[in-house]
């Protein structure tokens, strides 16, 4: 997993974009940040930053097609469309 080694406060970005969105001054980049611009809650982030691990690996996809497998095994399911 690849991930941005810098510190977590957006000042020492070369990038402003990095900053909580509408707020220049936030300590914080805009990933770790709630929209007001302070830190996002401990509970919050490592969900939030586990989902995007997934995404950058294509894990979601890999889950989403195993969890459909294992309904289109399950007698209920097994006829939905969605899942043909």
């Amino acid at each position: 997993m690849s991930m941005h080694n810098e510190s977590d406060h957006a000042p020492g970005c070369p990038d402003s974009a990095y900053h909580a969105p509408g707020c220049p001054d936030s300590a914080y980049h805009a990933y770790c940040s709630t929209l007001a611009g302070d830190l996002q809650g401990f509970e919050e982030r490592p969900q939030r930053l586990t989902q995007w691990s997934m995404r950058q690996d294509e894990l979601d996809r890999a889950a989403e097609r195993a969890a459909r497998d294992y309904m289109r095994a399950r007698p209920v399911w097994r006829d939905y469309p969605a899942l043909r």
